[in-house]
């Protein structure tokens, strides 16, 4: 499918446009999670497979302590920091990051398919999922549907660090 369509195409079934998406394929803008799980959806892959280099399947991931890839960091719209934990692994139904809000980030507001995972490292947010304000902190976590609209804040003047999972839709 990825290889019969065109950039235009593409583009309209992610809900972007032509221009955001030749722009994010060249890496002149960072793009969020949602936009990418969005292109991935229109392309019929796994957002796994924007990431992976080796033709190679390896039987583990480790990642050490700080050592994963930044996959979004200051230069992206809203300042937050994505360090990948498992890029190379081939076809997994989830991404597992860790996410960093800094103070000064924009809020964030977010809708994208699958689900979602967040467990808090540290700092204090206000997640909001609908209407409904819920505050996290440290060893609280979240599981939800993330087709409905949320955001989080920053709640402190310290960082908050947060293990957050994408969960893929079923294909």
């Amino acid at each position: 499918m990825a290889a019969k369509a065109s950039q235009s195409d593409v583009a309209k079934r992610a809900g972007i446009t032509k221009s955001n998406l030749s722009k994010i394929e060249t890496g002149q803008i960072s793009s969020p999670i949602g936009t990418l799980l969005s292109i991935a959806g229109a392309l019929g892959v796994r957002l796994a497979e924007f990431f992976q280099e080796s033709s190679n399947p390896p039987k583990f991931i480790l990642t050490r302590k700080g050592k994963g890839d930044v996959i979004v960091r200051d230069g992206s719209h809203l300042g937050y920091s994505y360090e990948a934990l498992a890029v190379n692994y081939p076809n997994k139904p989830l991404e597992p990051f860790i996410l960093t809000v800094s103070p000064g980030d924009e809020e964030g507001h977010f809708v994208h398919p699958g689900q979602e995972f967040i467990y808090m490292i540290s700092g204090k947010i206000e997640f909001t999922l609908g209407q409904e304000k819920i505050p996290l902190e440290e060893g609280d976590s979240l599981y939800f549907d993330p087709s409905v609209a949320h955001s989080l804040k920053l709640l402190s003047e310290e960082n908050a660090r947060f293990l957050c999972i994408f969960i893929e839709p079923s294909k």
